[in-house]
């Protein structure tokens, strides 16, 4: 009886540790939805290497419960010697060569995906962005001279290519929607791509701890038609750095240590 309060009770806590995850929008299980082709490309890679991994976890935890209740002692003493099991070399076989074909699988999908999530396609016209991370915000310059703070403006249906820099200590950008991260490293150059297929805000955040408000350091890429961006871009270039410079002060915090 003791036995199976014990296993109900750890049943409970697990079930509970997990309650936060699934109350996620996506369950927490799962990529978020893509919005650009280099993100549609690592969630394949991630589904491909989650199916494979879901079944081997469903695979060895119902054998193992199944030994557990096959051969469990049955009123047997604990000194007692159980059934002696020797080597089946079929079966030794088998799960030798099973988890190497399912390596080579997993290889050949990740290394088919990886040229569309690195490589920018080629485009006519891309989008060319400076992204330059700051304790506590992001900084983007466009090419007409432009900037804005903490918001990218981009038009739907163009690659847009990032140079990721940073002015102080390692950032790493990331929109979940828009594909993977990048580091920003102080004397480094990194680069991405992207290309919003829909219109909409994006939000992100930086992905790596940069200091005690690295909490507040968001990010968001507004997608709109190319009317819009330009209208946006205009904007941002001729506000006054005297705003640009109130908006970089709010949004850093009162301190940047």
């Amino acid at each position: 009886m003791r036995r199976k309060l014990t296993f109900f009770a750890l049943v409970a806590f697990s079930a509970l540790l997990s309650a936060h995850v699934a109350s996620a929008a996506d369950g927490g299980f799962f990529p978020v939805t893509p919005h650009s082709p280099n993100a549609a490309h690592t969630n394949t890679a991630y589904d491909v290497i989650f199916g494979f991994t879901a079944a081997i976890f469903v695979l060895v935890e119902g054998a193992l419960v199944l030994f557990v209740a096959k051969y469990r002692s049955r009123g047997r003493k604990r000194t007692d010697e159980g059934a002696q099991v020797h080597g089946h070399t079929r079966l030794e076989v088998i799960w030798t060569v099973v988890p190497v074909l399912i390596l080579c699988a997993i290889g050949i999908v990740v290394f088919l995906e990886l040229p569309n999530i690195t490589s920018a396609p080629a485009a006519a016209n891309p989008l060319r962005v400076t992204v330059e991370g700051h304790q506590y915000y992001w900084q983007f310059d466009y090419p007409n001279g432009a900037r804005t703070i903490n918001d990218l403006y981009v038009p739907v249906g163009r690659v847009v290519e990032l140079k990721v820099i940073s002015a102080d200590v390692i950032h790493s950008w990331w929109i979940p929607e828009l594909g993977g991260k990048i580091q920003a490293i102080p004397g480094r150059t990194n680069h991405m791509w992207f290309e919003a297929n829909d219109p909409g805000t994006y939000p992100g955040q930086c992905a790596e701890l940069c200091g005690i408000y690295h909490a507040s350091m968001e990010a968001s890429v507004v997608a709109s038609s190319s009317a819009d961006y330009a209208k946006n871009v205009s904007t941002a270039a001729a506000a006054s750095p005297c705003s640009i410079a109130m908006r970089i002060r709010r949004e850093a915090g009162p301190s940047r240590s």
